[in-house]
């Protein structure tokens, strides 16, 4: 092989890789739990609540029958599972823009310390904020189901969860 088939190889190797790399860097998210946020998901914000006996509004409603919840409870469970919803996915678009935007700044090199120290602050009280909505959806959730209901909830959670994680191993 000559030295000009050699050089032409490794130069499209390396094009190839700098393409592969531009996509990669185009297709990265800015959050990388963008569509969480956008979508208004949990994403373990109610972690705590859930951890500790305080049922998340979706699960609820996921284990409706189960619970056998009333018409009432369910549509109880549903306005509180909406107003959340509505909340998270306001605050996940405020933060997804001051996250983009922070990005943008870093990447056209148009960055300052104040700035960026400005930006974060917001993202950490929204993130804050985000935390709260997903928190206080599972107080209002616990407070409108029996305690039958709630002792039900954790043992149907547990299994899922011990059967989620034996699927993992």
């Amino acid at each position: 092989m000559s030295n000009d088939t050699s050089r032409a190889r490794n130069i499209f190797y390396f094009l190839i890789l700098t393409f592969e790399l531009i996509a990669l860097c185009a297709n990265a998210q800015v959050p990388p739990d963008r569509d969480g946020l956008l979508g208004g998901e949990g994403m373990g914000y109610g972690q705590f609540a859930e951890i500790n006996g305080y049922p998340g509004p979706k699960q609820v409603l996921d284990l409706a029958d189960k619970l056998k919840l009333t018409a009432a409870q369910k549509k109880s469970m549903q306005e509180i599972y909406g107003e959340m919803r509505t909340r998270a996915k306001e605050l996940g678009k405020r933060i997804v823009g001051i996250e983009e935007e922070l990005n943008e700044a870093f990447s056209s090199g148009l960055v300052n310390e104040k700035a960026t120290r400005d930006d974060c602050e917001q993202i950490g009280k929204l993130r804050g904020r985000l935390r709260a909505a997903h928190l206080a959806a599972h107080l209002k959730a616990k407070n409108i189901l029996t305690e039958t209901q709630i002792e039900s909830y954790k043992k149907l959670r547990s299994t899922e969860k011990n059967a989620q994680q034996s699927h993992q191993h």
